[in-house]
């Protein structure tokens, strides 16, 4: 009888360590993508309150992959060539370590966070789909514009999970909310 009862405890014990590392991967999902969404939502809100440009910055590199957020400090024109061209003089400065050869329209926002941000050991940027700028990005520089009327670029961020999981977050541009979907997903594939 004591033999039978210590078998069930540690049966008991094993399947108790087994479920809870099951969710415990669940709620480091659960957060990952709660944390990106919230700051999605403060930023607009942000950018409609102080009547400025911000955007979420993206370092796509796969060893080394950070977000941080920037507000334009003067009124700033948005179109596709602008914005490539900016991403390709960043790349250019990344190369030559010359910081006063390029001037961004953008500055870090430190009221928001003082140093660059990192997604949790075992998840990584895939990529990031911008919708006005028609394309995907998936090293390098990419960004979310968020704009004073209070509306962003339509974007499917998709982020890969330490199993290996592809999730992609998609962001509506008028209300800013965000939806979840499980797999690789673009905005392509889910206008259709």
């Amino acid at each position: 009888m004591l033999e039978i009862t210590v078998v069930i405890m540690i049966i008991g014990t094993i399947l108790s360590l087994a479920i809870s590392r099951t969710n415990f991967n669940k709620t480091d999902n659960r957060k990952v993508f709660r944390d990106m969404v919230v700051m999605v939502k403060e930023i607009r809100n942000r950018a409609k309150l102080y009547n400025t440009t911000y955007r979420i910055a993206f370092r796509l590199d796969e060893k080394n992959q950070a977000y941080w957020v920037e507000k334009s400090t003067n009124p700033t024109l948005l179109n596709k060539e602008n914005i490539q061209l900016e991403r390709d003089s960043l790349q250019q400065k990344m190369k030559d370590d010359d910081p006063d050869k390029y001037k961004s329209p953008f500055q870090t926002d430190a009221t928001y966070s003082k140093k660059e941000k990192s997604l949790p050991n075992g998840y990584s940027f895939k990529s990031l789909e911008s919708g006005p700028q028609e394309a995907i990005f998936t090293d390098g520089m990419a960004y979310i514009h968020f704009f004073p009327q209070g509306m962003i670029e339509p974007i499917a961020l998709q982020i890969i999970d330490p199993k290996k999981n592809v999730w992609t977050l998609v962001f509506n541009s008028i209300t800013g909310q965000a939806d979840i979907i499980d797999g690789e997903k673009t905005l392509k594939d889910l206008n259709h």
